[in-house]
């Protein structure tokens, strides 16, 4: 039987834990860095065998001898001394370093043990660094004094403190956010693949991660199946009506050029008019131009080329930009959309203005400006939502399905970018298509 993977919330506590271990042993070395000895092993035995030898020398020698042969007994790194009385304080019992170094003292000598031996730590000659004092009392009273030069590291500086201090809790926090970010990124998977779908995409979904991640995305692959499923289904059934709609459409055209009643025969072509537009703007929905590969294309051209042919169709339109504007885009679908955008402005205003420009290094705008009665700002939004006709602010009598300001936006938001809705320096509406010159791959 296999290892049960870890929880949500277990993989959080582990991270938890790691990061106070982390901590716990990062002080811990910071402890000793700053109260480090200087002294190996091998120098303790011999200072411990030194101090032996120097108090049988010591012992040895009348009182008035005592201090030079102390001196003669001295070597680098250590200075004896004797003296009838001392004034060294010992502090082995408050300082760590000093109770370590006696224990060690007494390990390589044992006949140290139980005796009198003062330790003290004092600053040395070179800065940075702090020497031992110590005294051992003699048999009859007496003192070896001795200086060990140098035995600890000074403290570091507060600066230098802080700084370690600081690092040590970057690096605690860069692991935690590493082993965070391998937590959290079969979520953002999810998350993508959530995006995608609601693109009418298939997201690459990997089914890893804790169990309770990995139970929510096996779900969400069966529902991303069926939900596209679905929207396919729907699209093509949709699709196939409005095609379906053409021929009887086109029967009823032909029966009503037989009708004798002239206004009769022309409210039915109207009609009729107005039912292809439906349709046409319902195939321009679904389609959105996802379809259509991306390559490099010359939008100047095309924006100017779309303001003559409204031009030749009687509409005062005026075109302002550059001469020439290349960039990767799917010139189909933006074709439709300034055809859109066009239309409806001929729709609702007399006076057209279509503009190309820059908006940043990597984006470009297509505004297309009228003089008609605009929008309200507060039903712009609704504007571009699909099979909404504002009648307040747009003449119902213009015509229209509802869907050419919709199937931009929705044609737009495939290709990366955005239609913006404001107000025209003519005194109208002002359609604002901003996307992006390098747009995103569409990938089934």
């Amino acid at each position: 039987m296999g290892r049960r993977p870890l929880g949500m919330v277990a993989r959080i506590a582990l991270v938890l834990i790691c990061a106070v271990v982390l901590e716990l042993v990062g002080n811990v070395a910071l402890h000793r860095w700053q109260e480090r000895e200087l002294l190996p092993v091998e120098q303790v035995e011999r200072i411990a065998a030194q101090l032996v030898e120097a108090e049988r020398t010591a012992l040895a020698n009348p009182v008035d001898r005592r201090e030079r042969a102390m001196h003669r007994l001295a070597t680098r790194g250590l200075s004896l001394n004797w003296v009838p009385r001392s004034v060294i304080t010992d502090y082995s019992a408050s300082f760590e370093q000093l109770g370590t170094m006696r224990a060690r003292l007494v390990r390589a000598a044992p006949g140290l043990a139980g005796r009198e031996l003062r330790l003290t730590l004092i600053p040395s000659e070179a800065a940075g660094e702090r020497d031992l004092i110590g005294a051992l009392q003699l048999a009859d009273q007496s003192y070896i004094t001795f200086r060990i030069s140098p035995y600890l590291g000074a403290p570091p500086s507060p600066g230098a403190v802080i700084a370690m201090h600081l690092l040590l809790i970057a690096t605690v926090l860069g692991l935690a956010l590493i082993m965070v970010h391998a937590l959290v990124r079969p979520l953002r998977n999810l998350a993508e693949a959530a995006d995608a779908t609601g693109q009418g995409q298939v997201g690459v979904l990997a089914v890893e991660g804790p169990p309770e991640v990995r139970r929510v995305a096996t779900a969400f692959a069966a529902m991303q199946l069926r939900l596209l499923d679905a929207m396919e289904d729907h699209t093509h059934a949709l699709v196939a009506v409005s095609h379906d709609l053409r021929t009887p459409i086109q029967r009823l055209r032909l029966r009503a050029s037989l009708l004798d009643d002239d206004e009769g025969r022309d409210a039915i072509a109207a009609d009729l008019v107005e039912m292809e537009h439906f349709i046409e703007s319902t195939l321009a929905y679904v389609r959105s131009g996802e379809d259509e590969a991306v390559r490099l294309i010359d939008v100047a051209a095309l924006v100017s080329t779309a303001a003559d042919n409204a031009a030749d169709l009687g509409a005062a339109i005026a075109y302002r930009g550059p001469d020439e504007l290349l960039v990767m885009g799917r010139p189909l679908a933006i074709k439709r959309i300034i055809a859109n955008l066009i239309d409806n402005a001929r729709r609702h205003g007399e006076r057209i203005e279509l503009i190309l420009a820059e908006a940043a290094p990597d984006r470009f705008v297509v505004a297309v400006e009228d003089d008609g009665p605009g929008i309200a700002p507060g039903q712009r939004a609704e504007a571009l939502l699909p099979f909404r006709r504002l009648d307040d602010a747009r003449a119902r009598d213009a015509g229209g399905a509802g869907l050419g300001l919709a199937s931009a936006a929705k044609a737009a938001q495939a290709m990366g970018g955005a239609l913006e809705l404001g107000e025209s320096g003519l005194g109208g509406l002002a359609a604002r298509l901003v996307l992006p010159k390098n747009p995103p791959v569409i990938t089934a």
